[in-house]
């Protein structure tokens, strides 16, 4: 066998030399790709340092400029508060219960905190408060207005008594030591028990709501005003006036009450006469007594039924005044809102121009009819 010479013969074959190129190429590919993730992770890891800074440096930058042109700038520190209220809290107590100062900054101030910190005071009703920049800040305050007093006691005086509280229209409890002189010509409202009262609290109960109509309804009245009102008996109402005169109210329908009362009133006028009771839990034939206007010699005004000085102190009897006795009741028919005085109106009524005689001190006031047709 002969040998064929070996000098420029190729070791491998087409298929071999594939192979091998095929191994070398992924080689550079697998390093190439090495290098390029790992550059990639380092520009991520770089731009993260770099974001980091400027936002951790905006940040602080920021906090600080606040902090100096904003928290601690001079110009927004508070330098006026404007205080405006209708009733007796002072610019000090509601500055304090707010927690507001003048030279605390504007922006500082929680407003909403603020305003309900006031409006949990009893006396006050609605609270507004406002900003107004770049150093003001407006309190208007709308405050309860009280109408009546409540005590115990009938004969307790509300204006030095501890016990004693005042009460708006909507029965809402108040406490308050300013006695301003409006407030001791209140009507009384007496025969309740206060020990449990809180101020700002409500009072909702149906002799209470009646009696506090009726005040209202008759505060600036020229005919009939409430003067004191006894709630003890519980269905119903016993009101006395500036004349003494005693006044028996359901607890419904007050005002129709009133209409007939004032009815009532006008017609005893027109004869010259003064009611002192009138029980309006009945409709038809109505009791009503009356008190002669004139007085013997020596009777105080009291004891004539005229009219008591609207200044005196309230819910508290004059010492001195001389008590009437209360005649008989006579039953009255309830007077048409437009009736006009029928023959035999008073079927013995008196002539109006001889003068009235004097009743004896020992029969008490002499005792008329008084009919009034519907």
């Amino acid at each position: 066998m002969s040998t064929r010479p070996t000098g420029n013969r190729r070791t491998t074959n087409t298929r071999q030399r594939k192979k091998q190129q095929h191994l070398l190429d992924v080689k550079i590919r697998a390093s190439t790709e090495r290098r390029r993730r790992a550059s990639r992770i380092f520009s991520i890891t770089c731009k993260l340092i770099i974001f980091s800074v400027l936002g951790l440096g905006s940040w602080i930058g920021g906090k600080e400029a606040l902090r100096r042109f904003v928290w601690e700038n001079p110009d927004y520190a508070i330098r006026e508060v404007k205080f405006t209220t209708d009733g007796t809290l002072t610019r000090e107590q509601i500055l304090k219960i707010g927690d507001l100062a003048e030279g605390q900054n504007i922006f500082l101030v929680n407003l909403s905190k603020a305003r309900a910190a006031i409006e949990k005071l009893p006396q006050v009703e609605t609270a507004e408060v406002t900003r107004t920049l770049p150093n003001r800040l407006a309190i208007n305050l709308a405050e309860r207005r009280p109408i009546a007093w409540v005590v115990s006691k009938a004969d307790e005086d509300p204006t030095v008594s501890e016990k004693a509280f005042l009460i708006d229209a909507r029965g809402t409890l108040l406490k308050t030591k300013v006695r301003l002189e409006e407030y001791l010509h209140f009507p009384v409202i007496s025969g309740v028990e206060t020990g449990n009262f809180v101020p700002g609290e409500r009072v909702v109960t149906s002799e209470m709501n009646a009696a506090l109509e009726l005040i209202r309804l008759t505060s600036e009245s020229t005919r009939f005003q409430a003067r004191h009102v006894d709630l003890a008996k519980g269905y119903c109402l016993v009101v006395t006036d500036y004349k003494r005169a005693k006044i028996t109210f359901g607890l419904d329908r007050i005002e129709a009450q009133i209409n007939r009362l004032n009815r009532y009133l006008a017609r005893a006028a027109e004869d010259q006469r003064e009611i002192q009771t009138v029980n309006l839990l009945v409709e038809r034939n109505t009791p009503v007594t009356f008190v002669d206007p004139t007085v013997p010699e020596g009777e105080t005004d009291a004891a004539a039924g005229k009219p008591v000085d609207p200044k005196a102190k309230p819910g508290v009897l004059d010492k001195g005044r001389l008590a009437v006795p209360i005649p008989k009741a006579v039953a009255v028919a309830t007077p048409a809102a437009s009736a006009t005085p029928k023959a035999g109106f008073l079927s013995a009524s008196k002539d109006k121009t001889s003068p009235t005689p004097a009743p004896r001190a020992a029969e008490g006031p002499k005792k008329q009819p008084f009919r009034l047709t519907h």
